[in-house]
């Protein structure tokens, strides 16, 4: 049976991804194609990648349901994450929110000294259970950081607690199911 729930659809075109691989210093993908999917959303070489392969997965999954929101989802997505998380909690199609679903955005804000700064990492939670998250994440590392060498598989803790030097989840953004 043909499956139109748009969590299914975002957690399984995350996956389609993991493994893929920038060359270093965000200038390109090993996989061009890949790249030219990436250059659909906007990325540019130099910059960072995680909101960009965010932005990618949401929409190949809304193509597939609803092309109509491929279009709105372009006026919320920015490639940067601090800006994307501001324009989504600023729009009531879509919920933002500190509980846990599969296909949501996950967002995280950098802080450095205690203090938040206006860089942040984001993903896709592809699963959870209680306190565990399984997420699939561009621009990452084997430590989990905002910068990184490719999509991967991550496991996460949900802890909103504000760290001195690091990442803090600031919540989660949902999809609005068509």
């Amino acid at each position: 049976m043909f499956d139109i729930n748009i969590n299914n659809k975002i957690v399984e075109e995350s996956k389609k991804f993991i493994g893929q691989k920038e060359i270093k210093g965000n200038l390109g993908f090993l996989d061009k194609i890949f790249e030219e999917y990436m250059k659909t959303v906007g990325w540019k070489k130099s910059h960072p990648w995680c909101a960009y392969f965010s932005e990618l997965v949401w929409k190949l999954a809304y193509a597939q349901i609803d092309s109509t929101y491929v279009e709105k989802l372009s006026g919320l997505f920015s490639g940067s994450v601090m800006a994307t998380w501001d324009n989504f909690s600023d729009n009531n199609e879509f919920n933002v929110d500190q509980s846990p679903d599969k296909g949501s955005l996950i967002v995280w804000n950098s802080y450095s000294n205690s203090k938040s700064t206006k860089f942040g990492h984001i993903g896709i939670l592809i699963d959870y259970d209680g306190d565990k998250l399984t997420t699939v994440e561009g621009n990452t590392n084997s430590q989990g950081g905002r910068e990184g060498i490719e999509v991967a598989k991550k496991k996460r803790i949900l802890n909103f607690n504000t760290p001195q030097n690091g990442l803090k989840l600031l919540g989660f953004i949902h999809p609005f199911q068509p």
